[in-house]
């Protein structure tokens, strides 16, 4: 479960940062920039909430590889290897 929400906290930050700009935007009025310096700051976070579901979904792709390539040479896998 934990996995799963993994995946969707990038969707579930850009919509909050979307509502900070319809709120900004709605409340403050157009021509008020009082709301962009915490839109552009926390943008980012988004691309790393992405990135960082991508680098460890990568690293368990490495491991899944390197286990088939010792089964494949006969090679006994770890046993006291962290999962």
């Amino acid at each position: 479960m934990k996995k799963t929400l993994a995946h969707f906290a990038p969707f579930a930050f850009c919509a909050f940062l979307s509502g900070i700009w319809f709120v900004g935007s709605a409340f403050l009025g157009a021509g008020s920039s009082a709301w962009q310096p915490a839109f552009f700051c926390f943008l980012p976070m988004c691309f790393f909430f992405v990135a960082a579901n991508t680098m460890q979904m990568r690293k368990e792709l490495e491991e899944l590889r390197q286990k088939v390539t010792d089964m494949e040479r006969g090679t006994p896998a770890n046993q006291f290897q962290k999962p």
